[in-house]
């Protein structure tokens, strides 16, 4: 009975879905005059893309040590950030797991103004066709969106 219930809860757990989204707030922190990203995506998605790297098995006792930096450098290469020509870097703070999503957490020290802030999102998208990325840009009084669909070039924030 034991091994049935284990085989069921393995099935469930890795049943596809019908919906690839993920969602990146960037919270303009104007009295610091940094950039608060955080990045909600599904768990097992990203688990999934990292698999050849090694099995992450996020929130775990077995969980890879070296996680967090295999996370970091797959969202390095799906998330380009430009300001005025520059490219920006972030710190990585950290990431936590809450039921099936998956957040993740940075910032960018230095920016006064996010006007102008240029983004290309592609997560998951080489492992997912149908992947959509959303993202917002948090100003004080206003929130900007823009959703990434795969192949769509960058997209530029004019923030009023």
């Amino acid at each position: 009975m034991r091994t049935a219930l284990f085989a069921l809860c393995l099935l469930v757990a890795s049943a596809p879905h019908d919906s690839f989204i993920s969602i990146l707030t960037i919270h303009h922190n104007a009295e610091k005059k940094e950039l608060e990203l955080t990045w909600r995506m599904t768990a097992h998605d990203i688990e999934y893309a990292l698999e050849p790297q090694g099995r992450l098995q996020l929130a775990s006792p077995h969980e890879l040590p070296k996680a967090d930096s295999l996370i970091n450098a797959y969202l390095n290469d799906h998330l380009l950030l430009d300001f005025h020509g520059q490219p920006l870097h972030w710190k990585w703070i950290g990431k936590e797991l809450q039921g099936e999503d998956l957040f993740c957490y940075m910032e960018i020290d230095s920016i006064p103004d996010p006007e102008g802030l240029t983004v290309s999102n592609t997560l998951l998208q080489d492992v997912f066709g149908d992947q959509q990325n959303i993202v917002h840009l948090e100003m004080p009084t206003v929130t900007y969106t823009h959703a990434f669909l795969r192949d769509q070039q960058p997209f530029t924030f004019y923030v009023k």
